[in-house]
């Protein structure tokens, strides 16, 4: 069974995004950096790409996740708080332990992608 059935398919991953979005906007920290973004817009891309990316349908055509995170800045203490937040949205809505493990081990992996690079020694 693939994580995107083990969460519950497509509704599953819009109360996965859903929650995480409102988890996301009440930090003080992660919250002020999407203050000016469409959140309809972007909830739409994060459903599309969380159910392309967990086994389910191929419907994301957003732009790619480094050009998606460049504006941001994202450093790796953003970036571990942003995956506390998810493990704790996965929590919150009772998902299995499997599924949480892949779903942190696919954003662990994108985190070359999404933190922006610090200054060079």
């Amino acid at each position: 069974m693939s994580t995107f059935e083990q969460l519950g398919g497509a509704d599953g991953i819009r109360a996965f995004v859903d929650e995480l979005t409102v988890r996301i906007d009440a930090d003080p920290v992660l919250g002020p950096m999407f203050a000016a973004v469409d959140l309809l817009l972007l909830n739409q891309h994060r459903e599309q790409y969380f159910a392309a990316v967990l086994g389910g349908p191929e419907g994301y055509s957003g732009r790619g996740l480094r050009e998606a995170h460049a504006s941001l800045s994202l450093t790796d203490d953003a970036y571990d708080r942003f995956l506390r937040i998810v493990d704790e949205t996965l929590t919150h809505l009772g998902a299995n332990a499997t599924a949480a493990i892949e779903v942190r081990a696919l954003l662990e992996r994108l985190r070359l992608v999404i933190v922006s690079p610090g200054p060079r020694a």
